[in-house]
């Protein structure tokens, strides 16, 4: 089988059985996560909690560490000297709960924590500075040493949400990226322009109160490891009421999708990343279409010729995490040329825009329309998103 199949295979074994084995052997052969801890960073981290102490804060060791780790599923390697019978959870309840002869890091090396996963390390340090686990001056005390270790490797723990009133911090990049989460979705307009107002102003809720079939709105939560194309054809198939493990829901969403773009170029793109899809592996990112960003509710005309809002939708938008955003733009001579002629006004505008946004922490990268044609075309957008993914580590 091919590395691709086989990870769908995989996550289709994975989804049914969930066993801790399974699950790990699916993190090397298809990361779930955009970060890496090495072991020199996790040894750091280790002996740090070691010197915090109360690792597991309100909750008993066990409880914390079974919303990480499938204890019970766990056997010692030195199970069979004891009948066979004894489990991790077994181990930590005797060396840690009944008697106290185990240190920090006497407990992570018997759950084999320098070598497991960057989802489970990572899941763990999440849970050590959770609200569930300590109160909020705790998970910043602790947030930061922990974060005194992970900047080393390019990462921290950031809050990223509240539950209940109290910060939920999640392991994202340092450098670059967008401060928080993406919220409103609305993308692939094939028709005249939604309208919006906001029904909440203080939530920043909105509401599209005409045009609203002429565009699509991904009205599900956001996963913080970014939206895959498995996430919206999943969101697709539900509210259609079609099955989404079959290969025509995908290609309904792509064909739906694809309406919303006008020239020849952009549809060579998007044409292109959906076939490759399988070659490049199935839980990729998903290419969303059309996407706005700025919203003007008036036309030009309703301006009398002031300047609309620049750049209110893009022409492409990869979510790969709530940090991460990738903008693609595909650029015909209407970006730089009034007609036949340049137009160092209309390059201008251009180029501003694009500050504007890198300043916020987007990521874009241009196409010249003349670049997407034909086999050529197809073989140069291949090799971008084969760059881009090996650079975000998403391959």
């Amino acid at each position: 089988m091919s590395h691709s199949d086989l990870a769908v295979l995989g996550e289709k074994v994975v989804s049914r059985y969930r066993t801790y084995g399974l699950e790990e052997a699916m993190e090397v052969v298809k990361p779930s996560v955009p970060y890496r801890i090495d072991e020199i960073t996790r040894r750091a981290i280790i002996r740090e909690l070691e010197q915090l102490g109360n690792l597991s804060g309100h909750l008993g060791v066990v409880d914390f560490l079974s919303r990480v780790w499938p204890l019970p599923e766990m056997r010692r390697p030195d199970a069979e000297s004891f009948g066979g019978t004894v489990t991790v959870a077994d181990a930590i309840d005797r060396h840690m709960v009944r008697n106290d002869d185990w240190t920090t890091s006497d407990l992570f090396e018997e759950l084999g924590a320098r070598g497991v996963s960057d989802r489970r390390f990572g899941k763990c340090l999440e849970m050590v500075v959770a609200p569930l686990v300590r109160d909020e001056p705790d998970q910043q005390r602790y947030a930061e040493k922990i974060n005194g270790h992970l900047a080393r490797a390019g990462y921290a723990l950031r809050p990223v949400e509240e539950q209940s009133g109290y910060p939920v911090y999640r392991l994202v990049a340092l450098v670059g990226g967008v401060a928080g989460k993406a919220k409103n979705l609305i993308f692939a307009a094939n028709g005249p322009k939604p309208e919006l107002v906001l029904i909440d102003a203080v939530s920043n809720d909105i509401k599209i109160v005409r045009n609203e079939e002429f565009c699509l709105v991904f009205d599900d939560p956001i996963p913080s490891r970014g939206l895959l194309w498995t996430d919206l054809v999943a969101w697709w198939a539900r509210k259609n009421g079609l099955n989404p493990a079959v290969r025509e829901t995908a290609v309904s969403l792509y064909k739906r999708l694809a309406q919303s773009l006008a020239s020849p170029p952009e549809k060579l793109l998007f044409r292109t990343y959906f076939r490759s899809l399988d070659s490049l592996g199935g839980g990729l990112p998903a290419l969303v279409p059309q996407v706005y960003l700025h919203y003007d509710p008036y036309t030009q005309r309703e301006r009398r010729g002031d300047q609309l809002l620049p750049r209110q939708r893009m022409d492409f938008l990869i979510l790969l995490s709530h940090l991460h955003r990738i903008v693609i733009e595909v650029d015909g001579k209407q970006h730089y040329a009034d007609g036949d002629h340049a137009s160092p006004a209309r390059y201008a505008e251009m180029v501003s825009a694009d500050r504007d946004l890198k300043l916020t922490g987007y990521e874009i990268f241009r196409f010249g329309g003349a670049e997407l044609d034909g086999e050529a075309g197809e073989a140069r957008v291949v090799a971008f998103f084969q760059r881009l993914f090996e650079k975000y580590q998403r391959r």
